[in-house]
């Protein structure tokens, strides 16, 4: 686009009063400082706010056994010491919405071994969730070890200073997988290599496990890595004008997500299992909080752990960096339930979770529970309610924020730190409905940067800029991004239209009480200024393909075909992969540009094989190997540990068909080579 003498000249021109900044390194980025109007607006905010009730930092503090000070297992929460204030009124920075600056301090209130009761203990502070340790008659069972092995390994370590031992040791004799998200498996090898874990130890999870964890991690893993950058605010700093949150949590622990698969899962409604001489009660509660998890409750110790249904806070129904839509419904059922089955009948002395610390107490657990139950109750009558009036997807957000009840508005834990009301209510509308509002214009949408051409040439690029301008300097950030947004999609190699967009973006931030829009508005204006995508956070790691089962790995393979190339090449054939070791056969077929696959063992299909032009024939632990990088199929071939028969080629010319996903795309149009 031709580049009129303001475009040219337009980046001495400051928006507002903010100083400009280096930005030409991730390392050294810091963010502006906030404008009158961001500190205005948190100021007012404040005001409204219930400080006086300070409960959840006593439940964070009680039953404290050794902090973490500085040991290994402390790394996250030393990272954050900006956070550690005596007055978090008086020293909230204007950067920070003060209901999650609060939140921030609750969370980092926590940090060491904690006991729960008699006979289960929490670490709380190493990484985004706790693990919870229940005591057996030999050992110790592991509840959710973190999201980062080299966090559980730590944390591990430090508890086996302070727990006791049980027959003078510290074995680990069970490990529990709550459900399918990263946090509650990630840290598995750290435990299992610990030198305590027990050889033939069970590692339980819900029914459908390794078929959700593959459709959550494996076959979106590189788009999901992706988009957490921005959820997570994977390159902000970790400071008052970058991360101060993660709403769960404090922060994302540093290290490798890693996957030690479960031997034993429960299929069942609920089941009771002895493990080691503990008797607990799982019950699964799908489609809530996750596609699959359990809930268990320990008899011996009146204890119950609600995995993921509650904590303090209110919840996603559709997390930033992509998931499967919640069913609020199915959660305030299941919040009934719990409340009912196991709170009212007087079962229960505490209930501890996932994240935040513990509730006990009958009445404090009933008010809780209850608290979180209606707030998602609420949040579906009410998102359908307006639904049913006509209001639509990218409306009900607003219209939710208007009416919210007082009593949830002044309860800190039904805030929205980890899921907005507005985001939440459009997720249960897209549920329902749909992400098609009907309107024509939406029916088939004009590509995002040809829609912002026309506007731009309709209006002019220095009117749109200049306009832009007017909106931020008093204080309208959301229209200012609107008016930038445009110019940068439709030329985003334009470094001044990118950092104002940057500016508006970072007020956005400032002002946010919700983690996830705080850090994709900060890591949005760190993409614009730098013109850099960091790392991130992959949960598709190596140890999670690798113990994927071949079924589920087959599908990522499917989904890495590249249509078109497959095509080109002509790709017309079928296969099956026998397993040996593990009695398996995958029967494989590409044709018409697409690989379909089943497993013929799992459906009782051996007999009905059409005749086949390729068959590979390897162990299932050697292909791991292989998926790891320990060895490659040519060198198993060659050792005679791998046979092919039939045509050879055709794996050779499906693997040059594959895209492989680095997760470095653009999500901020920067102008970067394709």
């Amino acid at each position: 686009m031709k580049k009129t003498i303001l475009a040219l000249t337009i980046s001495a021109i400051s928006c507002g009063a903010i100083a400009d900044s280096d930005y030409g390194s991730l390392d050294t980025y810091m963010g502006k400082a906030a404008t009158e109007h961001t500190a205005a607006s948190n100021k007012a905010l404040d005001k409204t706010l219930p400080w006086e009730d300070v409960s959840a930092f006593e439940r964070s503090e009680r039953g404290l056994i050794a902090a973490f000070d500085d040991h290994d297992a402390g790394r996250l929460r030393n990272s954050m010491a900006h956070l550690n204030v005596k007055d978090m009124r008086a020293d909230r920075p204007d950067t920070v919405n003060p209901s999650i600056w609060r939140q921030a301090q609750m969370n980092y209130a926590s940090g060491g071994l904690y006991q729960v009761n008699e006979g289960v203990y929490q670490l709380r502070g190493a990484d985004l969730s706790n693990i919870t340790i229940y005591k057996a008659d030999n050992g110790y069972i592991i509840h959710d070890p973190l999201l980062k092995a080299e966090a559980a390994s730590a944390a591990w370590a430090f508890a086996k200073e302070h727990l006791p031992k049980i027959n003078g040791k510290h074995n680990i004799v069970g490990m529990i997988y709550s459900h399918t998200h990263p946090d509650h498996f990630g840290g598995s090898r750290g435990i299992i290599e610990s030198g305590d874990w027990v050889e033939g130890s069970p590692i339980i999870a819900p029914d459908g496990f390794m078929r959700e964890f593959a459709d959550e991690n494996v076959l979106a893993g590189a788009a999901m890595g992706r988009r957490a950058s921005y959820q997570y605010g994977s390159d902000l700093p970790t400071n008052e004008t970058g991360i101060v949150d993660n709403a769960l949590g404090m922060g994302l622990a540093e290290g490798n997500v890693t996957f030690v698969p479960p031997t034993q899962f429960i299929v069942e409604r609920e089941e009771t299992v002895v493990i080691d001489g503990l008797e607990m009660l799982f019950i699964n509660m799908p489609g809530a909080e996750a596609p699959v998890e359990i809930v268990n409750y320990v008899p011996k110790y009146r204890s119950l752990n609600t995995a993921e249904l509650t904590y303090d806070g209110q919840h996603n129904v559709y997390t930033f960096r992509g998931a499967k839509v919640r069913d609020t419904a199915a959660w305030t059922k299941y919040l009934t339930e719990l409340k009912m089955r196991f709170v009212d009948s007087g079962l229960v002395d505490d209930i501890h979770a996932a994240h935040s610390a513990p509730v006990w107490g009958q009445e404090e657990i009933s008010e809780y529970m209850g608290l979180q139950r209606d707030n998602y109750g609420w949040l579906h009558n009410n998102t359908m309610r307006l639904a049913n009036h006509g209001v639509k997807i990218h409306d009900v957000g607003r219209e939710i924020d208007k009416i919210i009840p007082k009593t949830q508005l002044q309860t800190w834990h039904t805030n929205g730190y980890h899921g907005s009301y507005s985001h939440n209510a459009r997720a249960i509308m897209n549920l329902y409905l749909g992400y098609h509002d009907l309107n024509p214009i939406n029916t088939n949408p004009l590509q995002s940067a040809d829609r912002a051409c026309m506007y731009v040439e309709v209006s002019g690029e220095d009117k749109l800029f200049e306009a832009g301008t007017e909106y931020f300097n008093k204080g309208q950030y959301q229209e200012a991004a609107e008016l930038f947004n445009n110019l940068v999609t439709c030329d985003p190699t334009n470094v001044t239209y990118r950092e104002k967009l940057a500016d508006t973006f970072e007020q956005q931030g400032y002002q946010s009480e919700t983690m996830a829009w705080r850090n994709s508005y900060l890591q949005g204006a760190v993409e614009l200024r730098t013109g850099t995508i960091g790392s991130g956070t992959k949960t598709a790691s190596a140890d999670v393909i690798a113990n994927t089962p071949t079924s589920n790995f087959l599908d990522l393979v499917g989904v890495q075909l590249n249509g078109p190339k497959a095509e080109e090449l002509g790709l017309d054939f079928n296969m099956t992969i026998v397993h040996p070791d593990v009695n398996e056969t995958h029967y494989v077929e590409v044709s018409n540009a697409a690989m379909s696959n089943i497993s013929v063992t799992e459906l009782g299909l051996k007999d009905n094989l059409p005749k086949l032009d390729t068959q590979l024939i390897v162990n299932k632990s050697d292909l791991t190997r292989v998926l790891l990088g320990e060895t490659t199929l040519d060198k198993l071939v060659e050792a005679g540990q791998a046979g092919i028969k039939g045509d050879a080629a055709n794996i050779k010319q499906l693997a040059s068909a594959l895209d492989q996903f680095d997760g470095k795309f653009e999500i901020l149009p920067l102008g970067l080579e394709k």
